[in-house]
């Protein structure tokens, strides 16, 4: 009896992948209360491709990574958002929206101590003025 070989075997079957490398910076904080976008950030994976554009939001169900989308009109005339870029993987998925959000905190801490520095200086300089 002959063998069917008209079949493609997966190389990735049954084995884990590697996830990538993938390093976040935030580009900018976006400091006006009634906006829902908080932050632009960007995103490299592996050293070989930068992703920018995406966002941190904020929704009634908390802080979330949007990825650069395009957004069109439909046929029914409504408008639809479709990602430009975005994770293949739930696992890659999570760990690129754990360390956009890691940057995020990080750039919200730093902003923070800039401004109780600044707050601290101009305390200073007011005593300062004050005692001549």
């Amino acid at each position: 009896m002959a063998q069917n070989t008209n079949f493609k075997v997966n190389k990735y079957n049954n084995q884990k992948r590697k996830l990538p490398y993938i390093k976040a910076r935030i580009d900018k904080l976006v400091d006006v209360d009634d906006c829902n976008t908080k932050a632009f950030a960007s995103v490299t994976v592996s050293g070989a491709v930068a992703i920018h554009g995406i966002r941190v939001m904020n929704s009634r169900k908390g802080l979330f990574v949007a990825m650069p989308a395009s957004n069109y009109v439909d046929e029914n005339g409504e408008t639809k958002f479709s990602e430009i870029a975005h994770p293949i993987s739930k696992e890659v998925r999570d760990l690129l929206n754990s360390k956009v959000m890691e940057a995020y905190h990080q750039a919200l801490d730093e902003q923070q101590s800039e401004d109780e520095s600044e707050n601290m200086s101009e305390d200073e300089s007011e005593s300062f003025t004050q005692s001549m």
